[in-house]
């Protein structure tokens, strides 16, 4: 079964030219449905983020978090990172032997060590919002 397409072009003389001129613009556009909302935050001059599908009710919790998007990409960049399960301070030579362990195995880290839970990050991700100052 064949589907249904809209023709692009058509062929003028030896050519082929586009039907419509605004095919690319008509569905790549930003068509918004009616009542919806759109947040806009300009970051810095002539750079700017969109969040869609914004409510009222929600307007001021997206607009803190997009001011503050990149203070929270910090925070969850450092609360993922592998560390040491044991609070005791490594020496310089057990320093060698573990980035040596990781240059061997591919950038894996010794089995004892561990990672931030997801309610960790998203802690992090949280208080770097509420942390956050202009």
């Amino acid at each position: 079964m064949e589907k249904e397409t809209e023709t692009l072009y058509k062929k003028v003389g030896r050519k082929y030219v586009p039907v419509a001129a605004r095919w690319y613009e008509d569905r790549h556009s930003d068509h918004m449905q009616v009542g919806a909302f759109r947040l806009t935050y300009a970051y810095t001059d002539g750079g700017r983020r969109y969040e869609y599908d914004v409510t009222p009710s929600t307007a001021p919790m997206m607009a803190a978090m997009l001011v503050a998007r990149q203070a929270m990409e910090d925070a969850i960049r450092e609360a993922v990172k592998m560390r040491p399960a044991t609070p005791k301070p490594y020496t310089k030579k057990q320093l060698a032997i573990i980035d040596q362990f990781k240059k061997d195995m591919g950038g894996m880290y010794p089995s004892w060590w561990t990672e931030s839970t997801i309610y960790d990050i998203s802690e992090a991700a949280m208080k770097a919002v509420m942390d956050y100052r202009l």
